[in-house]
């Protein structure tokens, strides 16, 4: 475009100059040298005015003309020339820039060249095939004759009558889908079913011109229905009933007629009406086997679910119960297995995605398996919460408190195994049924509680305290009561663990029973005998003298050496715990209370107070029995501790029943309170010659140690069924209560004790002995001859009660502790009574006697030093105490009375003492019996 207006200017200008000044203008003209500096080019190419560049078409003649003209005077000819120069100069930068440009595409250019070549050479041999082909058809229009028409009309009737054939088959197939429909859902077979009907109806769509066909559409219609309601059924019994391929077939049908999220939606209803209808089936049924129900209503059982479970008797409860959960846990169970296959479905579905990556679901499918898994998910607590509306009014139409305790604590296990069912079905407890067994449980309990406190009672008074023979590892384990606790893990977390089991649990009952077993069966006891009797301990021959020296070698005693054959026959370390029968009957209650606790947490706490209080009443049926009457302490200077004596005081406050109350029974509303049992009159506790009853004793006392050792082993139990809140009330309980039955061996064994010596004869005996002598004496006193052969008595009936018992060797060292003790006592007490007439060659006769009931009774026991000589020789010393250690020595011993120290004073070491130091020294003994 530029090259060519630069062309017309360089004509016009010529043609101009030519007729003004030809020779002139053709001489002085110059062209442009040909430009090879690029930068130089480029900036000639920038100059060109933008006209030029402008893609309209512009006159450049008439242009440069316009431009020029006001420019033009005397030197106008020179400006033209310079404005054609540049021009010029222009007109060769450019051209040079064309030339480089298709220089530079040179082979692109002949490429395309030939590529028009080649592409005129196809488009002549298309047009000469064209030029064939019109000629071939021509020729074939004019050879076609009237017998090729013909066979081609023929060949479309052929044509034609095929299809009628085919529309015939297809309607003669359609008249046949309901026989064949009918027998794919007698075989189960929904999903061809399914399929089938399907594809006849879309066949019917097809020929719907047809008369007949109207007449099939209805017919197909009701068979459609019919497929619905056998898809309907047949997921109702997978409720009863579940089995894979049958579900698998259900499922696939209706995916097949778009209707999976309908499918799950019937399933869960289906669900509701089989837990309502069997929980009614099991229901009327036991109604009518108890012969309570109207007659009218027993044909019919027409009348309210809540009510009909009120005509359930006693005893047909249980039966009921039991076939009523396992309803329940079989319909539970088959919905855990509709669950599962879902879940192995879309698990095996999601395995087959990885390994082929080009599978991809669609949105609907996966829209689908995401509401199915949501519903059935959510479907687990409406199938919980059915199953627990069905339980209840079960449980609330019933008196439970008039069952056995075996009955109860069935029933009770009934209920906890199929709540936890229901917490491993869906991780959810049951608050209702927990709410509905606390409240008759408690009430239930009570009642039970008040009847064993009486049947105790009962034991108690008519127990004749004899040594029930036990094997030697015989413990709480050994009773058959217990046995929840060995089948079960020890330790408080396993106990929990067990009592709420875990959803994925691998062993959890969903994955070990079926859904015919019965997972309530499991709750009976074990009818296993006890073997906790040993065939003989100790026989009426006294067999234990004849035991072997390794045996006696293995006694805990120490320092028998002297005499060993005595000590061998007067003390034996038990070959089995001592234990009597009401010992083993609060054991054997222990274990009850404990598995209604395992089995009814809600009330634990309740049950824990009353076990308390079955330990608390036999505690002080064995002080009211034992020892209340054999409270001599003061004679012997023992006293019982504050703690036992709060026990005691406590329970016969709260649970003792006052003579005095006018109220000869409990009521049902009042304080648990029941009489103290009267002694037994097979035990005699009073006969001198047994020891008013040691070996009654030693059975009693013993064996309540042994029943606080075994309270102590079930504390660690105990805490893990009440609530942290509560866990106060069971330490209390077994620091201030438990830990008193070993005290009560002290005023049991020390009544005993204090029967060996008559103290009052033993005072009257040494009251006549001449304390006044003025000459030393080398023999002793007969008054110790006396107390030694009334030891020597003591030690033989204690030979005598080993041969039908045996004594520990702590009760052993015990009881001759306390004799002893009271011997010393007799010896002290006598000698402050002698004070007044006692002269030193006295005091030396009374240092003479002691010393030889010291080394006398060293030889009959074997134990040395003798116990509590010390006191004896002390105050027969403190005679020579000197005045001015007189004050200290009444402020250290404060073991005496105040009438043995007064007689110190008055007779001993303060006879040496003016009048005002005696009464300073009496005054502190007053003041010391003041602070006691």
């Amino acid at each position: 475009m530029i090259k060519t207006k630069w062309k017309s200017i360089f004509k016009r200008d010529k043609g101009g100059a030519e007729d003004d000044k030809p020779e002139e203008s053709s001489s002085s003209f110059q062209l442009p040298p040909l430009i090879d500096d690029p930068k130089k080019m480029e900036e000639i190419l920038s100059e060109v005015d933008e006209q030029y560049k402008s893609e309209t078409g512009v006159d450049c003649s008439q242009y440069e003309l316009e431009r020029l003209a006001p420019e033009i005077s005397s030197s106008g000819l020179v400006q033209l020339e310079d404005r054609i120069y540049r021009l010029k100069q222009q007109d060769t930068a450019m051209y040079r820039k064309i030339y480089d440009l298709v220089f530079a595409n040179y082979t692109a250019y002949v490429q395309e060249l030939e590529n028009v070549t080649m592409l005129q050479m196809s488009l002549q041999q298309a047009a000469k095939t064209c030029v064939n082909a019109r000629r071939q058809l021509k020729h074939a229009k004019e050879g076609v004759s009237h017998g090729g028409l013909e066979l081609l009309a023929k060949h479309r009737k052929r044509e034609r009558l095929r299809a009628m054939l085919d529309t015939l088959q297809s309607l003669k197939t359609l008249q046949r889908t309901d026989s064949r429909l009918k027998e794919l859902l007698e075989e189960g077979d929904y999903p061809k079913a399914t399929v089938l009907c399907i594809e006849c109806r879309n066949a019917i769509e097809q020929y719907k011109h047809y008369t007949c066909v109207c007449e099939l559409a209805t017919s197909l219609q009701d068979a459609q229905r019919n497929i619905e309601e056998k898809l309907e059924e047949a997921l109702s019994e997978m409720c009863s009933n579940f089995v894979s391929q049958n579900y698998e077939k259900v499922h696939e049908a209706y995916r097949i007629l778009g209707k999976t999220q309908t499918a799950v939606d019937t399933l869960l209803m289906k669900f509701t009406t089989t837990i309502h209808d069997m929980a009614y089936k099991v229901l009327g049924e036991h109604a009518k086997m108890g012969g309570t129900l109207p007659a009218e209503e027993a044909q019919q059982l027409k009348m309210p679910y809540r009510n009909l479970a009120k005509y359930i008797t006693p005893d047909h409860f249980i039966q009921c119960l039991t076939k009523l959960c396992m309803a329940m846990w079989t319909v539970m169970h088959n919905y855990h297995l509709v669950k599962l296959w879902h879940e192995d479905v879309d698990a095996k579905k999601k395995t087959l995605r990885m390994g082929d990556s080009e599978e991809v679901d669609s949105s609907e499918l996966s829209f689908n398996r995401t509401y199915v898994r949501q519903k059935l998910e959510l479907g687990l607590q409406r199938v919980w919460s059915d199953v627990q509306q069905k339980i209840r009014p079960c449980l609330l139409g019933v008196e439970i408190s008039r069952f056995k305790y075996d009955d109860f604590i069935r029933i009770l296990a009934i209920v906890r195994r199929i709540i936890a069912i229901g917490l491993e079905f869906c991780g959810e407890g049951s608050e209702p049924l927990q709410d509905c067994m606390r409240q008759q449980s408690l009430q239930y309990f009570k009642t039970y509680h008040r009847g064993r406190l009486e049947e105790l009672r009962l034991f108690l008074e008519n127990e004749a305290w004899e040594l029930c023979p036990v094997r030697a590892n015989f413990s709480i384990y050994s009773l058959k009561e217990f046995r929840f606790m060995q089948k079960s893990p020890s330790s408080e977390s396993s106990l929990k663990k067990a009592a709420v089991p875990s959803r994925t649990d691998t062993g959890s009952m969903f994955n070990r029973l079926k859904a015919t077993d019965n997972p309530f069966g499991e709750v009976d006891d074990d009818d296993e005998g006890e073997d906790v009797m040993e065939a003989s301990q100790f026989d009426e021959a006294g067999s234990d003298e004849e035991t072997s020296s390794a045996d006696t070698s293995a006694s805990p005693s120490t320092s028998l050496a002297s005499t060993p054959s005595h000590h061998h026959k007067t003390h034996s370390a038990p070959k089995g715990p001592i234990l009597a029968n009401p010992t083993l009957t609060v054991l054997r209650l222990f274990g009850n209370y404990m598995q209604i606790m395992t089995v009814l947490e809600p009330i634990a706490f309740d049950v824990l107070e009353c076990l308390s209080q079955l330990f608390d009443y036999y505690l002080y049926a064995i002080y009211d029995v034992f020892a209340r009457d054999m409270l001599s302490l003061e004679q012997i200077g023992i006293e019982i501790s504050a703690k036992l004596s709060t026990t005691l005081k406590r329970i016969e406050d709260t649970l003792i029943l006052s003579p005095q109350d006018p109220s000869t029974a409990p009521s049902v509303n009042s304080a648990l309170k029941f009489p103290k049992p009267n002694v037994s009159p097979v035990a005699d506790l009073k006969d001198p010659k047994t020891l008013h009853g040691l070996r009654y004793r030693v059975v009693a006392i013993e064996s309540l140690v042994f029943l606080a050792s075994q309270f102590e082993t079930m504390v660690p139990t105990l805490e893990s069924f009440i609530p942290d809140g509560k866990k106060s009330f069971l330490t209390q309980f077994v620091s201030h209560t438990v830990s008193t039955a070993r005290e009560l061996r002290k005023p049991a064994y020390c009544g005993v004790a204090s029967y060996v010596l008559s103290r009052d004869q033993v005072l009257q005996t040494m009251s006549t002995v001449n304390w006044g002598i003025k000459d030393i004496r080398s023999q002793h006193s007969s008054y110790v001859d006396s107390m030694l052969q009334e030891f020597k008595k003591y030690r033989d009936q204690i030979g005598e009660i080993v041969k039908r018992i045996p004594i520990p060797p702590d009760v052993y060292s015990m009881l001759w502790d306390y004799s002893i003790k009271l011997a010393t006592g007799c010896f002290v007490e006598g000698f402050s009574q002698a004070t007044k007439r006692c002269s030193n060659e006295g005091r030396a006769l009374m240092h003479l006697d002691f010393q030889q009931f010291r080394s006398k009774m060293e030889q009959l026991t074997g134990i040395r030093p003798l116990p509590h000589h010390q006191l004896v020789e002390d105050y027969v010393k403190a005679y020579y105490v000197p005045d001015e250690e007189a004050e200290k020595w009444l402020k250290d011993h404060t073991e005496y009375s105040v009438s043995q120290l007064k007689a110190l004073v008055n007779c001993g070491f303060g006879t040496r003492a003016n009048k005002k130091a005696k009464q300073r020294l009496l005054q502190i003994i007053d003041d010391m019996d003041k602070r006691k």
